[in-house]
């Protein structure tokens, strides 16, 4: 079930920690190329606690938000494709010498055994062949090993079963937000390094992609439930009103100077973090790699001058980053308005749908 497959015809649903988002795709061949347009998009937030870094703990409303966005958007394809990450999930980067097929997945098996944290028995583990960047002389094989524990995938699998739609595959985010961003900024995701940071609810995801191959894959646990809590304690305020706050609504309790002191202790947390992992990401090879380009997406990517304390922090070109940039949508059937708020929520979706439309 764990894939990295391409398949087509898929809705991409992103179950998340705050909302689940619905993406399905048309495809038109333009030339020699597949082009995408939107087809049918849902968004439904969960109720609060439904999911716990990353596990479904009220199944009964996840099931019900599923089908509500399938039903409120008229979405009639059941076939679909997920998505997952967190500690459950391990992904590694190896080396092995060029082999024959059947002896590389001997290979793979054991190599999972010494480098997953996790009993063989316990995980479903795939793999692939990465190419090496452009002007990068080959020697051996760059395989990435992706393992996900099998209790995780049944928590979810089970909530798709209950909603009464098909589950094709399941991906991991990372995967999917590389896909959506090939997709739609092509022209950075093959000539520089890259990295591109899913600010979730309970977790952040960052990839970081050098000249169109992946070499950083990265978890961390925190997000917007991270700073809306410490805004609570912080403030002396309900959990309701330190959300609404975040969002950018003004409260009648809370001085707005006390609100952004916060907000930037909470910032600055993040990007303590964010140094670490780009730090750890520059000393990993002896040749020299500097991220020249950051993008920012999940719903915390929206908070105000998210995008320029990164700038500010790391001296590098930070966006808000849209995954639906080279995905047309028809602005008599959608509404522009929600597309552009709420496109850095979609990035994990579109990657799905974008991924499974390809042939």
């Amino acid at each position: 079930m764990l894939g990295i497959s391409r398949e087509k015809g898929l809705v991409g649903l992103d179950i998340g920690s705050y909302s689940v988002k619905a993406v399905e795709l048309k495809t038109r061949k333009k030339g020699d190329r597949e082009t995408y347009e939107v087809a049918k998009v849902g968004y439904e937030q969960l109720p609060h606690d439904a999911i716990v870094e990353g596990t479904i703990i009220d199944s009964a409303a996840v099931v019900e938000t599923i089908r509500l966005i399938f039903d409120e958007n008229k979405i009639s394809n059941k076939d679909i494709v997920i998505s997952i990450s967190g500690n459950s999930v391990i992904i590694k980067k190896i080396s092995l010498p060029a082999m024959e097929r059947q002896e590389l997945a001997e290979s793979i098996i054991w190599e999972a055994k010494h480098n997953i944290p996790y009993p063989y028995e316990e995980t479903n583990v795939d793999y692939a062949v990465l190419k090496s960047p452009r002007g990068v002389e080959e020697r051996n094989l760059d395989i990435l090993l992706v393992a996900a524990k099998k209790d995780k995938i049944a928590n979810y699998s089970s909530a798709v079963n209950q909603a009464r739609k098909n589950l094709q595959a399941i991906e991991v985010d990372v995967f999917a937000l590389q896909n959506a961003l090939e997709l739609n900024y092509p022209e950075v995701f093959f000539d520089k390094t890259v990295a591109i940071i899913n600010l979730g609810a309970n977790i952040t995801n960052v990839v970081i992609i050098e000249k169109g191959t992946p070499q950083l894959f990265r978890d961390l646990s925190l997000g917007g439930y991270f700073f809306t809590e410490n805004m609570r304690k912080e403030l002396n305020i309900p959990f309701e009103e330190a959300e609404k706050l975040l969002k950018g609504i003004p409260g009648k309790s809370v001085p707005a100077d006390q609100f952004q002191t916060v907000l930037a202790m909470n910032v600055r947390d993040l990007l303590d973090e964010m140094e670490k992992t780009f730090s750890f990401y520059e000393a990993g090879e002896k040749r020299e790699r500097k991220i020249e380009q950051i993008y920012l997406s999940g719903g915390l990517a929206n908070v105000t001058n998210m995008a320029g304390a990164f700038e500010h922090k790391f001296r590098i070109k930070s966006e808000i980053f849209n995954p639906f940039r080279n995905i047309p949508f028809d602005e008599k059937k959608f509404d522009p308005i929600f597309f552009n708020e709420m496109a850095p929520a979609f990035g994990v979706a579109v990657g799905l749908s974008t991924r499974k439309a390809e042939k």
